[in-house]
């Protein structure tokens, strides 16, 4: 460094230094009218700085994308959701466009499969909130010809009620006989399900009232079920299901739990893959009427279902 006694060398530096700051302001001015005429480059790209010449604070060093942003640009779009694997999280109707295809076969051990109940049903959802549902056919393996037709249709009353815990479906169901050649009765009630935790349910499944369309005379009753459900695993789901008592409207006589009628059924639920389940249960009344004993009312259901469409 020069000595700062000497005035003269100090005077020289400081028109060195006002030269120097004189052009710098000058050339800046001049890459800025430049930059003014240029067009401006597309959003998302950067200009690369000059070889050598470090980036300007905050800019990108390169105009390729980072090795980070990549995986992001190729992420495969979130599933959709509108139908869970864990049943208990499910809506109560099939979504819009959702189509299920399912088959049961109930065997009454009494019978030994001779015969056995086989029911083909299917849903499809209207929109979001009307669901024809389980529209089905059940016949004995004895006679494929003597069997039911049955249609059913379920809309949407209540849904994420009570903090996102509770939904209510309207429900209407109702077939043709082919072996009475008339009317199966009019189901009409309330599917309800409240969700007392993410795992444990309350619910009754519809069809209280129940009113007969054929024969003479026409019972007319209102029943109570209700159920029970658990959701073991994330793909497990165990359902308990009973009726606390049937009311007689007209032509039918009471019948309550334990002391006239206890049936009771259990089915388990498995979800093999996101559109897959298959299930299992046992079926019983508990006090059977006389002289029939608790063993002549076992059942043995197996099903699955298979939803078609953007799950």
């Amino acid at each position: 460094m020069g000595d700062p006694t000497h005035p003269g060398e100090s005077l020289q530096r400081k028109q060195v230094s006002r030269i120097l700051t004189a052009g710098i302001v000058l050339v800046a001015s001049t890459q800025l009218a430049i930059a003014q005429d240029e067009p401006a480059a597309p959003e998302g790209e950067t200009e690369a700085p000059a070889e050598g010449e470090a980036p300007a604070e905050g800019e990108p060093t390169t105009t390729e994308a980072t090795p980070e942003a990549a995986p992001e640009a190729e992420a495969a779009p979130a599933a959709s959701g509108r139908w869970p694997r864990d049943i208990i999280s499910r809506v109560l109707t099939l979504p819009k466009g959702l189509a299920m295809a399912g088959v049961d076969i109930v065997n009454f051990t009494n019978a030994f499969f001779d015969p056995a109940l086989v029911r083909v049903l299917g849903g499809y959802g209207i929109t979001d909130d009307l669901e024809l549902g389980f529209a089905a056919y059940s016949f004995p393996t004895s006679g494929v010809g003597d069997g039911s037709i049955d249609v059913g249709l379920g809309y949407k009353l209540l849904r994420g009620a009570a903090g996102g815990k509770l939904e209510v479906i309207g429900r209407a169901q109702t077939g043709y006989s082919l072996v009475a050649e008339g009317l199966n009765p009019l189901a009409l009630g309330a599917h309800v399900q409240y969700n007392i935790s993410p795992k444990l349910a309350v619910i009754t499944p519809g069809g209280q009232l129940s009113v007969a369309l054929a024969g003479d005379p026409k019972p007319i009753t209102f029943g109570l079920p209700v159920a029970v459900g658990f959701q073991a695993t994330p793909e497990l789901y165990l359902q308990l299901d009973t009726t606390l008592a049937t009311f007689s409207i007209s032509n039918s006589a009471n019948a309550f739990i334990f002391a006239d009628t206890t049936p009771m059924s259990v089915t388990a639920s498995y979800n093999v893959m996101p559109a897959l389940d298959v299930s299992a249960g046992l079926a019983l009344n508990l006090t059977p009427p006389d002289p029939a004993g608790v063993g002549d009312t076992l059942a043995v259901l197996l099903g699955a279902r298979y939803y078609i469409g953007q799950l």
